[in-house]
């Protein structure tokens, strides 16, 4: 048994209605000016100004930053930290999905950090806190709210690299449920397995721990009960709230827990036209999880069971094979492919492009609970573009 520690936010506000705190919130934090960072689909949904009108009277002390692009680039992180820094901004709120949270969290340590964003991309590389953050998502998935990772486009290399580091821990997560009712049935789905894939790799990792389990085992658990009732029936507030419950789970899990082969390896298609980053790691999943099986059995047959597949009387060979099962049975009950083929991808590049997923996705990989190598990469790609 090893030492580990637990990061998370200072508060957690979950629930229906939980937007209503964040005035009270904001008077713990005594900010005197702030900076509402979001992005133009939350802002068009009408939800940066609900938020706003929750503020009370904090609402005539804020500035708003509408990230521009899908996936903020470096440059977008400084600007938005350079424009805190000219308003003397002392308290950021985060509003929306990964990306604006990513934005709001990165801003905030970029802003109290003359060098800017480069230097500090990499584990535990921060030298003080940044600015107080808020964080307040909009879809049930990223769990971007509890981690401790700011997640940043780096386009001259085409991958993503990130800020690992406990300072960038939220000082409270507003987690409503309300707010994720607009979500259309595909985010719901995608966002949905971005969170189920943070709590497989939260409980499998190399650096798991018992609290990391415990946690990532009830997200995937509430995950299998209820994303596709939340995919089926947008309206239904259990699952929305079960749903959004779980991201926040799991994203605790795989901050304490850490990451793996699937993360890892979905660096490379990240940046590709016709993924994004659920995508990405969705149409590897089952792939890895076969792979990672073998010589951690009882691990995936745990996560088999949490997924609702019958392993009673089944060796933990045998049941931990029924942990992909789920994931391809879920897929088709989604309408999602689980082969890069229908994704554009050519056989012609499947070997560059395993090739560059194993370089670029060295800082994960050596989480991962199973070794890989080049070769062992290459065939896992071969299996997921999906020719025999």
């Amino acid at each position: 048994m090893r030492m580990y520690s637990v990061f998370q936010p200072k508060s957690l506000y979950i629930g229906p209605g939980a937007l209503s705190q964040i005035e009270r919130v904001i008077e713990t934090i005594e900010a005197r000016k702030i900076l509402l960072v979001s992005g133009p689909t939350v802002e068009k949904l009408g939800l940066v100004d609900r938020t706003l009108q929750a503020m009370g009277s904090y609402r005539g002390h804020t500035e708003i930053f509408i990230n521009p692009k899908p996936e903020p680039d470096i440059a977008i992180f400084e600007d938005c930290a350079e424009h805190a820094r000219e308003i003397r901004t002392d308290l950021i709120i985060g509003l929306g999905g990964g990306s604006p949270m990513d934005l709001a969290k990165g801003a905030a340590v970029v802003a109290t950090h003359e060098e800017g964003m480069r230097p500090l991309l990499g584990r535990n590389l921060l030298r003080k806190k940044g600015i107080p953050v808020i964080l307040v998502p909009t879809t049930a998935g990223s769990g971007t709210e509890t981690t401790q990772a700011v997640v940043v486009e780096v386009p001259e290399e085409q991958t993503k690299k990130s800020i690992w580091d406990p300072r960038t821990m939220a000082e409270a997560a507003i987690v409503d449920p309300d707010l994720t009712l607009d979500m259309p049935p595909r985010l719901t789905a995608e966002t949905g397995l971005d969170a189920l894939l943070h709590a497989v790799e939260g409980y499998t990792s190399r650096e798991a721990n018992p609290m990391s389990r415990l946690y990532a085992l009830e997200a995937m658990r509430l995950i299998s009960n209820y994303l596709i009732k939340a995919y089926q029936d947008g309206s239904n507030m259990e699952a929305r709230e079960a749903m959004a419950r779980a991201a926040t789970l799991a994203g605790i899990g795989c901050s304490n827990g850490g990451l793996g082969a699937i993360h890892a390896l979905a660096l490379a298609l990240d940046s590709r036209n016709g993924f994004n980053h659920c995508r990405s790691l969705a149409v590897l999943a089952p792939w890895v999880i076969r792979f990672n099986s073998e010589g951690n059995e009882n691990l995936y047959a745990d996560i088999a069971k949490a997924l609702g597949e019958n392993v009673a009387g089944l060796s933990a060979e045998k049941a931990s094979l029924k942990a992909s099962e789920a994931f391809l049975r879920l897929f088709e009950q989604i309408g999602f492919s689980p082969y890069l083929k229908d994704y554009g991808i050519k056989k012609n590049e499947l070997n560059a492009l395993a090739l560059k997923a194993y370089r670029v996705g060295q800082r994960l990989i050596h989480m991962n609970i199973r070794e890989f190598s080049e070769e062992q990469t290459i065939s896992l790609f071969r299996e997921a573009f999906g020719e025999k």
